[in-house]
């Protein structure tokens, strides 16, 4: 799971634009399964099984699709409709049947079933999709030629044959693809793009999916906070690699192309604000910001 730096910093009222970044400590302790998906040499019945969970996590199974009942490891997700979500804090990892990869699925992440399949020829057809958050994927070559895993995503489709590759979705359904080894085929609009390893596509509602740009992520933030026009309220903006998310006081932000973000945050009786930086190969720093 991502490690967490916490750093304790203040901001005046006038407002102050610092540059972060950090070593990162400490772990957050999963609830993890005993050993491999059960009966995966029996059974030809095809599923994602729950490996790990953290914090607050459920599942849409069966006769709960609509209203879901809280996750425990060795739940399976087996036919179209069949879902997962994450809350905040919290996470889960996916292990797909055949042992031939594994889904770490990060907070506020939504991820449903579309289609799990065997062909007469016995290759393996995954179909996966995601309305929101992040999924690593982690998947191996396949042998068969005709095998296949997809995400789709609301503005396109992602397929591999064998890599490590993580998917965001923004709340404005904005996709980013970041291929960590491998190559990843994304679709949009009529077009496609091979992203390689090391290198990120942008799928923006109804256009076609941007050429490849070569990526470096790290968690590092310009942050600036100033005084909003209501009382009790602060203005957070700031900038960062535009492949990472942003995540304040629980809730995930939008960024811009270029890694901008702006918003208006209500001040707890606390006076802190929690913010959450995580790169696509899960590296995550925490930031509590003091305000005085």
């Amino acid at each position: 799971m991502p490690s967490i730096n916490r750093l304790a910093f203040c901001l005046g009222a006038s407002g102050m634009t610092i540059l972060l970044a950090g070593s990162l400590i400490g772990t957050r302790l999963p609830v993890v399964a005993g050993g491999a998906p059960r009966d995966r040499q029996q059974s030809q019945e095809r599923y994602l099984e729950i490996a790990e969970i953290t914090g607050t996590v459920t599942v849409e199974t069966g006769s709960l699709k609509q209203q879901g009942r809280a996750a425990k490891v060795g739940d399976r997700l087996r036919v179209s409709g069949e879902a997962i979500n994450t809350g905040s804090n919290s996470s889960a990892k996916l292990a797909v049947d055949n042992g031939i990869g594994t889904i770490d699925v990060s907070e506020n992440t939504n991820l449903q079933v579309k289609g799990l399949a065997t062909l007469p020829n016995g290759a393996k057809t995954t179909e996966l999709a995601m309305n929101r958050g992040r999924n690593r994927v982690r998947v191996r070559s396949f042998k068969n030629p005709q095998s296949r895993f997809t995400i789709q995503t609301p503005t396109g489709i992602a397929g591999v044959r064998g890599t490590d590759f993580t998917v965001l979705v923004l709340p404005s359904t904005e996709t980013r693809i970041f291929t960590a080894t491998g190559e990843v085929e994304v679709a949009a609009a009529s077009q496609t793009q091979r992203v390689t390893g090391g290198y990120y596509s942008v799928m923006t509602p109804g256009k076609p999916p941007t050429q490849p740009n070569l990526a470096t992520p790290t968690p590092r933030i310009s942050l600036q906070l100033l005084p909003a026009p209501d009382e009790g309220k602060v203005r957070v903006s700031g900038t960062l690699n535009p492949l990472n998310s942003v995540v304040l006081d629980g809730q995930v932000l939008d960024l811009s192309s270029t890694g901008e973000f702006e918003t208006i945050a209500t001040i707890a009786p606390t006076r802190r604000l929690t913010l959450v930086v995580r790169t696509p190969l899960g590296e995550e720093q925490l930031y509590e910001l003091v305000i005085p």
